[in-house]
Formats: structure tokens, C-alpha cells, sequence
């Protein structure tokens, strides 16, 4: 049971490619069928998280990647969705844009203290309305200002999440210091 969360997420790694390929297939039901490919992977993450709390199978490999394959999977729909028409260019910029810069701060912290800080719930309930949005625009005829919307919350809520780890890891690399 103790690798049964790391495979778990480095089986959504292998996911994101197959999402992407579905997505531009001309499969019939091809945005349906991706969109089938990112629940599951959205439940897989549910289950490895639950699975690594209730065994005590938490490792800082999960905690590097866990969050990279909903990282991976979040940027590739959001890519797939602007290049297909299906969202403005800037909503799949802004997300990966502050995606590299979360990158880059937890390799920072990683460096300095050795350890991944877990998720907290505002990164959680992040990810739960990003996976909304992205499956609701794709699923239903949404309205441009009904997706808008949804969007607008999700990213409220990303960027809440990253203030949050920002003002964490900082907190930590200073207790570091001392």
C-alpha cells in the first residue's frame, strides 16, 4: 500500500498526454471521451490523497508529484481548450504563467528546507473549481459570460491558493534561517 499514492500519480503524468491526443482526435465524442480521461484523472488525485492520509503513505515524492500531474493535466485541458477555440489564449496564459511561478517558488523551498509542504484546502477547493470550469466549458454550450464567470471564480480561488503558499514558504525558508 505504501507506493500504491506515487503510482497513482504518476499514472495522471501518463494521462495528460492520452487527454491531449483524444481531445484533438476526430473520434467521434472526442471532447466528451477527454473529457471522461480528465475526471478520471481528477478522481485518481481524490483517491491517491485519501489513500496516503488514511495508510500514512505521505512522501515527499508525492508531495512533488501529486501536485505536478494536476499541474500537468490542468495546463495541457487549458492549452488544448485555447488552441481548439474554445477559450481566449489569456486564460490558458495567466494559469500557466502562475504555474511556472509556483514552480519555481516550491524548487525554491525545496531546496532550502528539504521538504514539500502539503496542499492546504484553499489549493484543494482550487483545484476542485479549475476542474469545474474546464469540465463544464468543455461538456455544455456554456454562454461566453457563464464560462467567463466560472473561470473568474476558479481563478480567484488559484490565486487565493497561491498567496497562501506564498506567505508559507516564506514563513518557512525564514524559520530556516534561524
Amino acid at each position: 500500500m505504501k507506493h500504491v499514492p506515487n503510482i497513482l500519480s504518476a499514472f495522471r503524468i501518463i494521462l495528460v498526454p492520452l487527454f491531449a491526443a483524444v481531445f484533438f482526435s476526430d473520434m467521434a465524442n472526442a471532447h466528451t471521451i477527454a473529457v471522461g480521461v480528465f475526471v478520471l484523472a481528477g478522481l485518481t488525485d481524490i483517491l491517491d490523497g485519501w489513500i496516503a492520509r488514511k495508510y500514512n503513505c505521505i512522501s515527499l515524492l508525492g508531495r512533488v508529484l501529486d501536485p505536478l500531474a494536476d499541474k500537468l493535466m490542468v495546463m495541457t485541458a487549458l492549452i488544448c481548450m485555447s488552441v481548439s477555440g474554445i477559450i481566449p489564449y489569456f486564460v490558458s496564459i495567466l494559469y500557466v504563467g502562475k504555474e511556472c511561478f509556483q514552480i519555481i517558488g516550491s524548487a525554491v523551498v525545496l531546496k532550502f528546507i528539504k521538504d514539500m509542504p502539503p496542499s492546504n484546502k484553499l489549493g484543494k477547493s482550487a483545484t476542485l473549481l479549475i476542474y469545474v470550469a474546464i469540465v463544464a466549458t468543455i461538456l455544455f454550450d456554456l454562454p461566453e459570460k457563464v464560462s467567463y464567470c466560472l473561470f473568474a471564480a476558479a481563478y480567484a480561488a488559484v490565486f487565493s491558493a497561491l498567496a497562501s503558499y506564498i506567505i508559507m514558504g516564506a514563513r518557512l525558508l525564514k524559520e530556516n534561517r534561524k
